[in-house]
C-alpha cells in the first residue's frame, strides 16, 4: 500500500483526524454515552423525551459538581499530596497500604455516597501510588477502590440513591429498618471478605519511599473555607440543606477565591451522566421492552435488577423495575449486586473510569480487561450468596 505523503502530517484533514481520534481515545465513555443517547432518542417519541424527570438528574450533576470542584481545590493547596505523604510516612508495607486505601471509600461510602467517596479517594489513591513509585498498580487499586466503596455503600439507606429510594417505601412495603439491614448484610460481609482475599493476592513488601522534599501546604485559608463547603456538600447529600444553595454557595466562593479551579474539573463525567439518563429513560419507555421486563420481573426479580443494571445502571433499573414486584428486597439487592458487573453498571464506576483516564499513561483496554475479571468473580460470589440465605 502506497500512502499520498504529499500534504504530510501537518495538513489540516490529517491534524483534524488525528484529533478527532485522540479525543475518542480520551473521552471514550463520552463519546458511547452519547451515541447511545442519540439512538434513544429515535426510538421514541418526542413527546416522550420531554416528559423525562430532568429534576432529579439535574440534582445528581449538580451535587457532582458540587465534590469536582472541592477535589479541584483541595489538589489546588495541594493538600491531597499532603494527605498522602503522611499516609505513606505511616505505612510499613504495601499491603497495609492498599487495605487504607480501599478502606477509606469503603467507609465513606456508607455515610456519604459512593459517588462521594470515590471523587474524594480515587484521586488519593492515585497521588499515592505515584508518590510511592507504583503507578503499575493503579489500575488495580482503583478498581478495588470502586468495588470498596459499591459494597460500603450497599450497608446504609443513604449510601446510594437506589438504597434511599426503596427505604423511603417503607410505608409503602412495611419493612422495618432492621428488616430492611437483615438483607443487605450478608451482601456486604461476603463482599468484604472478598476483597480482603484479592489484597491478599497482590504483592507485600516492605514500603519505603524517601520523599524528596516534604509538601507545603498552600492557600491555607482557602483550603480552610473548602473543607467547610465540603462539609456543607455533605449535607446536601442527606438532604438537610437543599442543593441549589449549596450549588450558589460553592460555585461563588471558588469564582472569589479560586477560580482557576473551573478550567480544572472534568466536566465531561457530568455529560456523561445526563447522556446515560437519557438511554435509560429511552429504552425504558419502548413499550415491548416494558413488557419484556414485566413478564423477567415476575420469574425473578433479583437477577432481572443485576441485568437491567448491566445497561442502564443500577439507579434508573431500580425506578424501572420496583413498581413490577411486591419483592422489595429483591430489587435493592439486585441493584446493589447489580452496581458490578460493566463500567456501566453503577454511575461510580464510569466515575473511577474517567478519573483513571485522565492519566498520561492510562490504558483503557487493559483496564477494562482487568475491571470485568475482577467484577466477574465479585458477581460470582454475591449472587450466589444472596440465593443461599434468601
Amino acid at each position: 500500500m502506497v500512502f499520498d505523503n504529499r500534504y504530510g502530517y501537518n495538513h489540516p484533514l490529517c491534524c483534524n483526524r488525528m484529533g478527532i481520534a485522540e479525543f475518542v481515545k480520551k473521552d471514550v465513555v463520552l463519546v458511547i454515552s452519547a451515541i447511545l443517547a442519540l439512538v434513544s432518542l429515535f426510538l421514541v417519541p418526542f413527546e416522550t423525551v420531554t416528559s423525562y424527570e430532568y429534576s432529579r438528574i439535574l440534582e445528581t450533576i449538580c451535587t457532582l459538581l458540587f465534590f469536582l470542584l472541592i477535589v479541584a481545590g483541595l489538589k489546588e493547596c495541594n493538600a491531597l499530596k499532603k494527605f498522602a505523604e503522611k499516609a505513606l510516612q505511616n505505612t510499613k508495607t504495601t499491603t497495609a497500604l492498599f487495605l487504607s486505601l480501599l478502606f477509606l471509600p469503603f467507609f465513606c461510602a456508607m455515610l456519604f455516597s459512593n459517588d462521594v467517596s470515590l471523587l474524594t479517594f480515587v484521586p488519593l489513591g492515585i497521588t499515592i501510588l505515584s508518590m510511592a513509585n507504583m503507578r503499575a498498580m493503579i489500575p488495580i487499586i482503583a478498581i478495588l477502590q470502586t468495588a470498596a466503596a459499591n459494597i460500603g455503600s450497599t450497608l446504609t439507606p443513604f449510601g446510594n440513591p437506589h438504597n434511599l429510594y426503596i427505604f423511603n417505601l417503607s410505608d409503602h412495603y412495611g419493612f422495618t429498618l432492621w428488616e430492611y439491614e437483615s438483607q443487605l448484610i450478608p451482601i456486604v460481609i461476603a463482599g468484604t471478605i472478598l476483597l480482603l482475599a484479592i489484597v491478599a493476592l497482590l504483592p507485600k513488601k516492605p514500603l519505603e519511599v524517601q520523599l524528596e522534599e516534604e509538601v507545603k501546604l498552600e492557600h491555607k485559608v482557602s483550603l480552610g473555607i473548602i473543607t467547610a463547603l465540603f462539609v456543607l456538600a455533605i449535607l446536601t447529600v442527606i438532604d438537610l440543606v437543599p442543593f441549589y444553595i449549596t450549588l450558589i454557595v460553592i460555585v461563588v466562593a471558588f469564582a472569589l477565591m479560586m477560580p482557576q479551579v473551573f478550567k480544572k474539573v472534568d466536566y465531561s463525567i457530568l455529560l456523561v451522566f445526563f447522556f446515560l439518563f437519557v438511554f435509560a429513560n429511552g429504552m425504558t419507555n419502548i413499550e415491548s421492552i416494558h413488557s419484556l421486563l414485566a413478564d423477567l420481573m415476575r420469574e425473578n426479580p433479583m437477577l432481572t435488577t443485576v441485568a437491567v443494571s448491566q445497561f442502564t445502571s443500577n439507579v434508573p433499573s431500580t425506578i424501572l423495575l420496583q413498581p413490577f414486584t411486591n419483592d422489595w428486597a429483591a430489587v435493592v439487592v439486585g441493584a446493589d449486586i447489580g452496581g458490578f458487573g460493566t463500567p456501566i453498571a453503577s454511575m461510580a464506576s464510569i466515575i473511577t473510569l474517567k478519573l483513571y483516564l485522565r492519566e498520561e499513561d492510562s490504558c483503557l483496554k487493559g483496564y477494562l480487561k482487568l475491571f470485568l475479571l475482577i467484577n466477574a468473580v465479585i458477581l460470582a460470589v454475591l449472587i450466589p450468596t444472596y440465593y443461599l440465605l434468601h
